[in-house]
């Protein structure tokens, strides 16, 4: 099912470039990484492709999602710390001898705010009656070697699934639900939103869309670098960028970049923009896309979230959350305005975005009983 939905799709957007000689045409000076149509599938346009505008006067100079569409912060749940076996509230990582004491009869007996205070993985186990904690478990095998070796590991986690993920659904609220051994547990925000980006980023195989390259290497090592490497720390396209950005947030659907240039992937969700054009030249660089006619050279502001800490309380769009990162660029447009590509200029050529991406939503119960009982809890939290 995957992939015929993913050979529809290609199929679909096919179809629109055999009808659209505007966007053939347009799209001739980004190479294949960095097709702008790709991003034209990102999230809700999975399955129906959203129709790029390439024409710089007609693209909006800012736009902002709603708050209906906005993503929330949480805690990238990091390798080093036990992924989602972290038990946030008391700064704690269960081990295996941890859970020998967490038995059916011993639970009975705990106070439900104790309860309270466990992990995601373990709070799930309870509440499906798996008193062997085998999420739990498969938890500590994931992250075990990253918690015994953490060094140049810090940046390792479930970010992937949290920056997607928090453009999917809505930020859930404390819920309270009882286990078919009379067991009460409630799940806190954090918890319930650990549980849905551990998902999208592990469990879940949903349509994604991917435009750049990712960039493997640290930039010191930039001068020994192979040339594959050093194309990658030079995009994603300053144009391609540009133009997910002026598409996608006007029409309600934010997307993930790795802000990062080089080797360590930092994915944020982005939820608004604004530019100003700077100067213009009605010439062409030596090295600019073929059929540029005008250069237009820019000065872009990104709006995106950082992480905050785990909570049982939803942060409610917390303005702390809340980044910023400015990006110098030239746009190359053909003589018609539109835009055919673009590069980082200035402080950007090496701090601009690596990669663009974003996931549809996958639907939790198609992925069985843990998932479902997931699903329900995040529904009751979300009403």
């Amino acid at each position: 099912m995957y992939w015929q939905k993913k050979i529809l799709s290609i199929l679909t957007i096919t179809f629109i470039l055999l009808i659209s000689n505007v966007i053939v045409v347009f799209a001739g000076g980004f190479d294949n990484a960095n097709d702008p149509e790709k991003m034209a599938l990102a999230g809700k346009f999975s399955n129906s492709p959203l129709q790029l505008v390439y024409k710089l006067d007609s693209l909006p100079k800012s736009s902002s999602l709603s708050k209906d569409n906005m993503p929330w912060s949480e805690n990238y749940w990091p390798t080093v710390e036990g992924g989602l076996r972290y038990r946030f509230q008391t700064a704690k990582t269960p081990t295996r001898f941890d859970l020998y004491f967490q038995g059916k009869k011993k639970v009975k007996r705990m106070k439900e705010e104790d309860i309270a205070k466990l992990s995601p993985t373990e709070k799930i186990d309870i509440y499906l009656g798996d008193y062997d904690y085998t999420f739990t478990k498969e938890e500590i095998d994931r992250t075990k070697d990253a918690c015994k070796h953490p060094t140049d590991k810090g940046w390792w986690g479930l970010c992937h699934g949290w920056a997607s993920e928090s453009l999917n659904r809505p930020e859930p609220k404390c819920v309270t639900v009882t286990n078919a051994d009379g067991i009460k547990i409630k799940f806190g925000s954090s918890d319930l939103k650990g549980l849905a980006l551990y998902f999208a980023g592990q469990i879940a195989q949903s349509d994604e869309c991917f435009a750049g390259r990712r960039c493997n290497i640290d930039k010191k090592n930039l001068p020994q670098a192979p040339a594959s490497e050093i194309m990658a720390y030079e995009d994603v396209n300053a144009g391609t960028f540009f133009l997910a950005l002026t598409n996608l947030i006007p029409n309600q659907q934010g997307f993930v970049m790795d802000r990062t240039t080089d080797g360590p992937v930092w994915n944020q969700p982005i939820f608004g923009y604004n530019y100003e054009i700077v100067k213009e030249s009605n010439s062409a660089s030596t090295g600019s896309a073929t059929g540029t006619a005008r250069e237009v050279e820019i000065k872009l502001e990104v709006n995106w979230l950082q992480e905050l800490k785990s909570s049982m309380e939803p942060h409610n769009n917390s303005a702390t959350a809340h980044k910023n990162s400015s990006y110098s660029a030239i746009l190359e447009l053909d003589s018609a305005g539109n835009i055919i590509g673009g590069r980082w200029i200035g402080k950007s050529v090496d701090d601009h975005p690596d990669f663009i991406w974003m996931k549809a939503k996958a639907k939790m119960s198609d992925y069985g009983k843990r998932w479902e009982a997931v699903d329900k809890i995040y529904q009751e939290a979300t009403k």
